[in-house]
């Protein structure tokens, strides 16, 4: 008989510690489970978050785009007769185009800009501006086809 109790005994505190030892695993697996959750939830706000700035950032291309669309048909609608001259261009201001001009990405763009910037600066002519618009609102409309 006292076998048996011993041997229950042993039974019963490998049980206990069994018990104890289990339900500090599953404490443990729902610790990592509820925190994989949390995680998940902070990725799905994310996610919708980055889709709103998308969906914003596509809104305005496409307003871009419109007014790119009219401000080119508005370029290509009319030419002036006997190509009036400006009387003056404003040197700070032909400064700044040219310098932004040279950070333009595309190496064809940025070379047809400065010409026909340099045409217009040099002849002063309005034609010539008209060419340098219309080169600037083409690489405008090639820079949003490629999205």
């Amino acid at each position: 008989m006292k076998i048996y109790s011993i041997v229950i005994t042993i039974a019963v505190i490998l049980a206990v510690i069994g018990g104890i030892y289990f339900f500090k695993q599953y404490g443990e697996m729902k610790r990592q489970y509820d925190d994989m959750t949390g995680e998940i939830k902070d990725c799905q706000l994310a996610g919708e978050e980055m889709r709103g700035e998308l969906d914003y950032a596509q809104e305005q291309l496409a307003r871009i785009n419109e007014s790119s669309s009219i401000l080119s048909l508005a370029l290509n609608a009319f030419m002036i007769p006997g190509d009036s001259k400006a009387t003056a261009i404003g040197s700070q201001e032909s400064a700044e185009i040219e310098n932004k001009i040279a950070y333009l990405a595309d190496s064809k763009d940025r070379m047809m800009a400065q010409e026909h910037w340099m045409d217009f600066k040099d002849a002063k002519m309005l034609n010539s501006l008209f060419n340098f618009l219309r080169t600037m609102t083409d690489n405008i409309n090639r820079t949003l086809e490629l999205k």
